[in-house]
């Protein structure tokens, strides 16, 4: 009967082409081209279709007249839709055929190993290939559609590569291994390992979408572009929305986002990234260098400054791990961070959050006066060079992460600035690493915490209810509970239940600043110390700051970009390190903060260098419903982090 139906459909499509056919010729030989509009003659014989409707789960050897989803893809033209008939609701299209060895999209180039650009690179084996914009959508489909990649273990592909933009709708992706792959090429001498699942140049728009076992493996020599990077999603932009994203890994040398890689728009400067009411758990990196279990954020690249925004959102039972395989003899340097969450360049911002459970292991060491661990639930970069990342906290629990088995919950690493928006529910929060203070740019407050609600030191048994956690009926992780059914959310408890009161809100920041004059930077920092030392005699003792020797020939050059390796900046960075390291855990998470520079402005003029201080506020705006999607209380006061009661 279905053979019937698919010979008759396909008699009644050649009909209708041969119908057009004719209709065009005619028309041409009227001299009347422009009555059936070069517009459209373009679009029969060149685009494609605007709308292409599957009808078939099969792959290599479709019945007579069946469109396939690999057939939809190669025919539907640029910015258009493949759906699928409501015959194949809660269907699985087993993709067997490699469609090709060498998908084309954009990576990141090095020379002389410096970044140099985003540029065309061999992305290795993809079952489905295309450079188009377009949308897959299941919307209709009641129960979805799958996509598994279902080769031999001997041919591995990603299920999808797209140069251009995705929308997809309800679709799982599944069973998808991008392997690095050996090239005949000294530019490239091997594949990239990059988006196991669906690997995108271009915005990855995905609704209601599920990912889940998908792998990326890349070769195990060291090199500043060949790392395994986005176990599940390698893409430019990423726009999720209710997705699961659950039991991927990326394993290399270097690997990073073993559940989503996002590039941070590299094509769309100025638009940023954003993934809402989705599930980010069960995932992991293994690697000599490894970070983000749960996700990377990439910022744009370097020197970029896009932000990824995660809101209303779980991460949860990622990991991090050293790559067993490689051998005992290491590099010179090797590093392991940002079990949930790792952010390079850019801003990131987390909003109604919950960060839990999440693990970092590796082999610990001090490179360049820099840990090379941090951050079970959260981790900005470490190093230098990077000067504009910005990290946002509101409403959030970040509890129970842990590295090496010890609580680590949010790692700031070298941010300009860390922002609390309030009402957040934190572990251990480490600002150790923070860049130092930059007065000519208003930026001597660097660490925005407390904010009304804020606790840290929180436990994660009086955060968020463990033991009844919902989980995934399929998805096995690959996280700190391998082999477990995957996390989906966890039920708030008393720190986190009816906490927010309802309203809009407004947050107040404090921004402090100097105009700089030869000489007056090391009587600056003395001011400092004085006040300190006048302020919190208590805590610190009344002979604090003897430690720091004579600061008067301290200066200070803010060289855009360029400051944090000008050796003439050296002695006011390392007074900065010494001063954050004298006060740790004496004066709280955050002793600098917006309080700390309010209060010390009368004294600045001691220095000679009275302080510019201005007030910054932003608005907080209540999100109506949690991750599943449930409102949130509208009139009461509603829980912290990603699920209401």
């Amino acid at each position: 009967m279905g053979r019937e139906k698919g010979r008759n459909e396909g008699a009644r499509r050649a009909n209708a082409r041969r119908a057009l056919l004719a209709g065009l010729a005619l028309c041409c030989a009227a001299g009347s081209s422009a009555a059936f509009g070069a517009t459209g003659a373009a679009w029969w014989f060149g685009a494609g279709a605007s709308r292409v409707v599957v009808d078939s789960l099969d792959d290599a050897s479709p019945a007579p007249g069946a469109t396939t989803l690999r057939a939809a893809l190669d025919r539907v033209r640029s910015g258009g839709t493949i759906t699928f008939a409501r015959s194949l609701s809660g269907g699985t299209i087993h993709l067997t055929v490699v469609g090709t060895e060498h998908a084309l999209l954009r990576g990141e180039t090095y020379v002389n190993n410096q970044f140099a650009a985003f540029a065309e690179r061999d992305f290795g084996a993809a079952a489905l290939y295309a450079r188009k914009n377009v949308t897959i959508d299941a919307s209709a489909l009641p129960d979805g559609i799958t996509v598994v990649w279902a080769g031999s273990a001997s041919t591995p592909a990603r299920v999808l590569a797209l140069f251009g933009d995705l929308t997809m709708n309800n679709v799982t992706i599944v069973g998808g291994r991008s392997v690095a792959a050996p090239l005949d090429s000294s530019d490239q001498p091997y594949t990239l390992a990059r988006g196991g699942g669906l690997a995108v140049w271009g915005t990855a728009r995905l609704t209601r979408c599920t990912i889940a076992d998908n792998r990326v493996e890349g070769d195990l020599v060291g090199s500043r572009d060949r790392g395994a990077f986005g176990g599940g999603l390698f893409a430019d932009r990423v726009l999720l929305s209710d997705c699961v994203v659950s039991g991927n890994a990326a394993r290399g040398f270097g690997a990073a986002g073993g559940g989503v890689y996002a590039v941070g728009g590299v094509s769309t400067p100025g638009r940023d990234s954003a993934i809402v009411r989705c599930a980010l758990t069960g995932n992991r990196t293994v690697g000599e260098h490894s970070y983000g279990g749960g996700v990377f954020a990439g910022g744009g690249g370097p020197g970029r400054n896009e932000t990824l925004s995660i809101s209303d959102s779980t991460v949860a039972r990622n990991a991090v791990l050293d790559n067993p395989d490689l051998p005992e003899i290491r590099m010179a340097q090797y590093y392991y961070r940002g079990g949930g969450v790792y952010m390079t360049n850019g801003s990131l911002r987390l909003d109604r959050c919950t960060i839990v459970e999440n693990a970092v292991t590796g082999w610990p060491a001090v490179f360049s006066g820099k840990p090379n661990m941090g951050g079970g639930g959260v981790a900005a970069t470490i190093g230098n060079a990077h000067v504009v990342d910005r990290l946002v906290v509101s409403d959030s629990i970040v509890a129970g992460n842990t590295v090496r088995g010890e609580a680590d919950d949010l790692y700031s690493g070298s941010l300009m600035q860390f922002h609390s928006a309030g009402w957040n529910r934190i572990g251990k929060l480490d600002l150790s690493q923070m860049l130092v203070p930059i007065p000519a740019w208003m930026f001597l407050a660097r660490d925005h915490w407390p904010k009304d609600g804020d606790r840290d030191g929180v436990a994660l048994a009086d955060a968020v209810a463990v033991d009844q956690a919902a989980l995934h009926p399929t998805i096995v992780s690959m996280g700190t509970d391998e082999g477990a059914h995957a996390v989906l959310w966890y039920p708030p408890r008393a720190a986190a239940a009816a906490q927010i009161p309802p309203g809009l809100r407004i947050v107040r920041y404090t921004f402090a600043g100097y105009a700089q004059t030869e000489g007056r930077d090391g009587r600056f920092l003395a001011a400092v110390v004085a006040y300190l030392r006048r302020a919190h005699a208590a805590e610190l003792g009344a002979d604090f700051g003897s430690q720091f020797g004579d600061l008067s020939g301290i200066t200070f050059k803010p060289v855009s970009n360029t400051w944090p390796a000008d050796p003439d900046n050296a002695a006011w960075i390392q007074f900065w390190h010494n001063l954050d390291a004298a006060i740790a855990g004496r004066l709280g998470a955050a002793p600098l903060n917006d309080e700390f520079w309010a209060g010390f402005a009368p004294a600045s003029a001691e220095a000679g260098a009275p302080l510019t201080v201005r007030r910054g506020f932003t608005w907080v705006v209540p999100s109506p419903i949690d991750q599943r999607g449930r409102r949130r209380a509208g009139g009461a006061r509603s829980a912290v982090g990603a699920v209401e009661p």
